[in-house]
């Protein structure tokens, strides 16, 4: 699937399906504006029975047409007319059917397509933000571009292939071919379209400023939804199912209200085009009855005729006008989504993956006086000043209190974010100038929050590692002491684990998250609070089994000494800055706050 920068990138790619479908809808139209006409050439050749004598050059040249097919009915020249005629009316409706399905085809062919590079693209888009581009827009409104907004821009496609083209050209033609009939049926016609237009314009563009309004709302009930649904069972716990229901009620309503007001607003298109519709088939047939009272037999045949052809292109015109007005409906909620999508896809990212890596280095990590702060006028630094390094099989710990900046030293090394001010290294390469890809591959995270996928349990190691087989599964899952609850379950690996991972328990999901992390057989494992479910002897026996892999470095951030307490190298930090680095026995002697935490947590 071929990736966009913008909607409009989309239009380019199926540009000769948005041109073919409403050419061939053209064809349509056509045979449909002829029908009336054929109509009036039948009842016209009754009465003078010879084309030539047919006053109007129009109905002559098609009962001419309707002769050159012989005789089929013999004794009955007026029924043979009107059985060809009638035939004729017959093939061009059988091959408008053709047409008009083979047009529906195109039209969904190009929508799905469109809708299909905007989602995929939009997908791809929101998973290579940063957190700050993530934050730009709030989860509610991403999902929102990426389901409703989508959908807005197919639909438009959709009903421009089906309907822009032939809407315009049927009123059009329908006036010409009035004009052709009787210019002053042409001269009302010529009124009413531009009467229906400016009313349809000036709705239109109210409705247009409120599709804006609709999709925010949208967005609010996306994330208020989103949040409760989430936070369920604090919701239960507090008892605060009514003040959520309030909250979703205020939201859900003010979308109710926008949404009732545009369908208020758009309502008086269809009673505009009736009633406007209504008082031309008033003034025609005034105009027409006054002529057929005054006339020979043969002109009131041929005026009535008229009078047939022109109440079928005014419905033509009622008809095409309405769909005319549906299909600027859908293009203002397509144009208001387009543009949310547009900002969304238009987004640079900060975060851009270099072209070089390399295989083997003394130093695998290196922090160079590092600073970062979330806002971009770096007053409140969540890091300042970080220096250390890692050496290849190193196993390092980092300790501190609650917001001291452990975990964005992890967003840094996984480059999720970029740091504002110092340097880090990996394989003594810059990381701006590292391949992501390479880096993220090297590197298996264990996240403080564990999150387990929807699907099997041997669906979640595939995503790390596609290519692992049953057997590495199995051992990655003994080093991470979750073999035996895991082949408890009777289908073992084909257990299906639900979004999340709420069907095990915490300690479970910490550790197949864990195995799931070195099933990538990684040459930094980073372990961020990843055991604070588990109790002490088994986190001690995963520390046991992580040992014996002496290639593979690590980094443990936790706030409990145990888990730290045997690493080679370990960082206090408190509010963003180091206050020690050492061994854990060498912190007991030069660092207070590290002193304090052990004692607090292991006594004496």
């Amino acid at each position: 699937m071929a990736m966009i920068k913008r909607v409009e990138d989309s239009y380019r790619n199926n540009k000769y399906k948005l041109v073919f479908g409403p050419l061939i809808k053209l064809i349509e139209a056509v045979f449909d504006l002829l029908i009336p006409l054929f109509m009036k050439a039948i009842i016209d050749l009754n009465q003078y029975n010879d084309p030539e004598l047919i006053p109007n050059s129009i109905s002559s040249a098609l009962a001419k047409f309707i002769r050159l097919f012989g005789v089929w009915v013999n004794d009955n020249q007026s029924l043979n007319d009107a059985f060809i005629g009638g035939t004729i009316i017959l093939v061009m409706s059988i091959l408008g059917f053709v047409i008009t399905m083979s047009a529906q085809y195109v039209a969904a062919r190009t929508a799905v397509n469109v809708g299909s590079e905007i989602r995929s693209s939009l997908f791809s888009k929101i998973l290579s933000f940063s957190k700050k581009e993530k934050d730009q827009f709030g989860n509610a409104r991403l999902q929102t571009t990426l389901n409703s907004d989508s959908y807005q821009v197919e639909r438009g496609v959709l009903i421009f292939v089906r309907l822009i083209a032939r809407a315009p050209f049927v009123v059009l033609g329908s006036i010409v071919f009035c004009y052709i009939l009787d210019w002053k049926i042409g001269l009302i016609f010529t009124c009413i379209v531009p009467i229906l237009l400016i009313s349809m314009i000036l709705i239109l563009r109210k409705s247009g400023k409120s599709y804006v309004v609709i999709q925010e709302d949208l967005d609010s009930i996306s994330k208020r939804s989103k949040d409760t649904i989430e936070g369920a069972r604090v919701v239960r716990a507090f008892d605060a199912q009514n003040y959520e229901e309030e909250k979703f009620g205020r939201a859900n309503n003010e979308y109710r209200n926008e949404f009732l007001s545009v369908q208020n607003n758009n309502a008086f298109i269809n009673p505009i085009i009736f009633e406007v519709t209504s008082l031309a088939t008033v003034i025609i047939i005034s105009l027409m009855m006054n002529v057929l009272f005054n006339s020979s037999d043969a002109a009131k045949v041929v005026l009535t005729s008229t009078l047939i052809a022109a109440m079928a292109y005014l419905a033509q015109i009622f008809f095409a006008t309405v769909q005319l007005s549906n299909v600027l409906l859908d293009l203002t909620r397509a144009r208001v989504s387009r543009r949310r999508i547009n900002e969304v896809l238009g987004v640079e990212n900060q975060i851009v993956s270099g072209s070089s890596f390399k295989e083997n280095a003394d130093e695998l990590l290196q922090f160079k006086d590092v600073s970062f702060s979330f806002g971009d006028d770096n007053s409140h630094l969540a890091l300042s000043n970080i220096s250390f390094s890692l050496k290849n099989g190193e196993s390092l710990g980092i300790i501190g209190g609650t917001g001291s900046g452990k975990s964005t030293i992890i967003s840094l090394i996984e480059r999720f974010i970029d740091p504002t001010s110092g340097e880090i290294c990996y394989n003594n390469v810059p990381l701006k100038d590292y391949d992501i890809s390479e880096l993220r591959n090297d590197i298996g995270l264990v996240n403080q929050k564990s999150f387990l996928f929807d699907g099997t349990i041997r669906d979640n190691f595939l995503i790390a590692n596609p290519d692992a087989s049953d057997e590495e599964i199995n051992q990655a899952l003994k080093e991470a002491c979750a073999y035996d609850f895991v082949y408890a379950f009777k289908d073992g690996l084909d257990h299906q684990i639900k979004e999340g991972g709420t069907n095990v328990s915490g300690g479970q999901r910490q550790r197949l998250c864990i195995a799931r992390a070195l099933i990538k057989n990684p040459r930094l494992l980073i372990m961020d609070d990843s055991t604070s479910a588990l109790d002490l002897l088994t986190e001690r026996t995963i520390r046991n089994n992580l040992k014996e892999n002496k290639l593979m470095s690590k980094i443990t951030i936790s706030q409990r000494v145990a888990s730290v307490i045997e690493c080679d190298k370990i960082i206090v930090l408190d509010e963003g800055k180091i206050v020690g680095i050492g061994t854990h026995e060498e912190l007991l002697k030069t660092c207070d706050i590290y002193k304090d935490i052990a004692l607090t947590q292991m006594g004496k």
